[in-house]
């Protein structure tokens, strides 16, 4: 039975289903995506379910209107702002703090400026008072780092209270601020938010993309390293965002692993992990891989990728591979996609182009959603 919050809450559209009508339809649809793919017929494996309660990021939207803050998701269907006080899809220690949040948040908009920035102290007006803006939440493996997204400038007032907000609060470790399309700003660090993947610990910057929850991370490492098989040699990690994949394929000393991504933050984050660790076979590249696809010279040699592309997909990177001549193209290609749609074309482009599509499996992190991800293993064909 759901709560009338939820019934009206868009964060997971399909909550009013029961749970095994819910798992058999989010499966159904999945095989009717996979098998548009007339050029392929892979063995698909028994979906990976991540339950309620593991969230542990999440971004809510906050309001203040005539003295009352509103935070959490839109009404499904609608730009009404649902107002949120426990979410069944997040961590405990997420829900647990949202009390002290929205409290912290009420006192932030009810700030009136009375002093003027230092970037604005040429211009007659004050700053305008800050009355809405989203809340960028990631428990990290040693506590909370919060990122608030805002469109108006903040003054003194608004500084002085994120720090006695932080300090009060023990769980909460780290909280920046980004204003309209600039650099994130952090306004108070405790200690920096870390992640451990295979007992390497990762700094965490601002707003950098990771998995939604830590068992979909754990699991999803799992299958692409069982896919990976005894394979060795020099691998690519293409679209490697922080290394959710690079660390464990660094593990295996034969591997030279080249991490490649066009976010420098990710990057940043990604070496100083690597120097921090001392692990030296990894080279890492800057590209925008939509752009400027690593060509048939760079990959020449690669013995496995495995790409992990945004929504877009990796179609650029997907024709470069077969046009590469047969003899020097990847053996095998892991294949993480977080949107089977786009997935489809680049499967039937590597399907019909020398490779066979072996496995593929749903990993459903994003629970009582339509949103679907999965992993797809890839074979270079003698045929």
């Amino acid at each position: 039975m759901i709560n009338e919050i939820c019934q009206i809450c868009g964060g997971c559209p399909l909550r009013e289903m029961e749970e095994q009508d819910y798992r058999q339809q989010k499966q159904k649809e999945f095989e009717r995506t996979i098998g548009t793919i007339k050029a392929a017929h892979p063995q698909i494996e028994k979906t990976i379910f991540i339950g309620d309660g593991n969230r542990r990021r999440a971004e809510m939207d906050f309001k203040m209107t005539k003295g009352k803050l509103c935070l959490g998701f839109n009404e499904s269907k609608s730009h009404n702002l649902v107002d949120i006080e426990n979410c069944p899809m997040l961590l405990s220690e997420i829900n647990n703090l949202l009390p002290e949040i929205k409290e912290f948040l009420h006192e932030f908009c009810s700030i009136t400026p009375t002093s003027v920035p230092a970037k604005k102290k040429k211009q007659a007006k004050t700053s305008s008072a800050i009355k809405a803006g989203s809340i960028q939440m990631l428990y990290a493996d040693n506590g909370m780092d919060i990122l608030l997204k805002l469109t108006e400038e903040p003054v003194l007032e608004h500084r002085l209270l994120v720090g006695e907000f932080v300090n009060k609060i023990p769980n909460i470790i780290r909280l920046s601020w980004r204003i309209g399309n600039t650099p994130a700003e952090t306004i108070v660090e405790k200690v920096s938010p870390e992640l451990y993947i295979e007992a390497y610990a990762i700094t965490i910057p601002q707003g950098v993309f990771l998995q939604a929850s830590k068992a979909s991370e754990t699991a999803m490492i799992a299958k692409v390293m069982e896919y990976m098989g005894d394979t060795t040699g020099k691998i690519a990690d293409l679209f490697c965002g922080l290394g959710t994949f690079t660390y464990p394929l660094a593990k295996n000393k034969k591997n030279d692993i080249l991490s490649v991504d066009s976010s420098s933050a990710s990057l940043q984050g990604l070496q100083k992990a690597l120097n921090r660790n001392q692990i030296q076979n990894v080279e890492i590249k800057t590209r925008n891989l939509f752009k400027d696809p690593l060509d048939e010279t760079e990959l020449k040699g690669v013995r496995a990728i495995v790409i992990d592309p945004p929504r877009a997909g990796a179609h650029e990177q997907c024709r470069k591979i077969v046009a590469m001549p047969k003899e020097d193209r990847p053996e095998k290609i892991v294949f993480v996609s977080c949107n089977p749609q786009t997935f489809v074309y680049d499967a039937t482009l590597l399907a019909e182009n020398g490779y066979e599509f072996e496995k593929v499996v749903m990993v459903d992190q994003f629970v009582y959603s339509p949103h679907q991800e999965l992993i797809a293993l890839f074979k270079k064909s003698d045929k």
